[in-house]
């Protein structure tokens, strides 16, 4: 998700329209939800092309993905201050979470995925903890189709497939803070390697997906429990059950 920290860090690489541009959407989260980039370019006296390079100055690939990750922000900040416990509202929250990453699919970008796929060598998925189980998955399904494809449990084994890739080979790398240590590692061996990079995270700026070739958001929510936090995987493996069923409807139909 949008940190504050995050725009501080950057904001003195802003310039002057680009910092009132910014202002603009803080003073107006609570409306941006319904506003199109048409609606902002009109009210903030800009164009929809500057909104774009805006947005992607700030490591979005564009308005839509800048716009619900700065409304997720605040919709985080208000429960907290609330004290609300979204394990409470758990239903709601997953759906609304789908719904959100829904909007967050690009067509042209999932094509590109499709395509470094049917082109690859070889696929490797990265991911620890809970995100594991959609490495195991994913690569599992690839495996059924005929496309290699390869996860391992343990760590070690995954820096060694990594300095094993080549340049047509692909690599998913899937965090949901998108800087998990393990995870940065084994990317940093794979881009040595110059294969490409497919990061799918937690929308936001984060270090896994300045490391890669293209960059596959969702929302996802922190539920909280007896101070023990807890992050959905629903909507991470949604998006890959979508990558993978496209891919099937591609190339697996003709």
């Amino acid at each position: 998700m949008l940190k504050i920290k995050d725009i501080e860090a950057i904001k003195y690489k802003l310039n002057k329209n680009e910092n009132e541009l910014l202002k603009y959407f803080l003073d107006n989260s609570d409306k941006i939800k319904n506003m199109t980039i048409q609606d902002v370019a009109k009210n903030a006296y800009t164009s929809t092309a500057s909104i774009v390079r805006f947005c992607k100055k700030l490591g979005y690939s564009g308005f839509s993905e800048f716009k619900i990750a700065i409304m997720y922000y605040f919709e985080d900040k208000i429960k907290e201050n609330n004290n609300y416990v979204r394990l409470n509202n758990f239903k709601h929250t997953i759906f609304d979470d789908i719904d959100q990453s829904k909007a967050l699919i690009n067509d042209e970008k999932i094509n590109s995925v499709l395509d470094l796929i049917y082109n690859s060598g070889r696929i490797d998925f990265y991911g620890e903890g809970s995100s594991r189980m959609i490495c195991m998955e994913m690569s599992r399904k690839f495996h059924i189709i005929g496309k290699p494809s390869n996860y391992y449990d343990d760590t070690s084994m995954m820096y060694i497939s990594a300095a094993s890739l080549k340049p047509d080979d692909v690599v998913f790398a899937i965090s949901m803070s998108g800087e998990t240590n393990q995870i940065l590692k084994a990317v940093n061996i794979a881009r040595m390697r110059k294969c490409k990079i497919i990061s799918l995270t937690n929308i936001g700026v984060n270090t896994l997906s300045k490391l890669s070739d293209i960059n596959l958001y969702v929302c996802a929510s922190n539920f909280t429990i007896d101070d023990i936090s807890f992050i959905s995987r629903i909507p991470a493996l949604t998006l890959m059950e979508y990558i993978y069923f496209a891919y099937l409807n591609k190339y697996k139909t003709k």
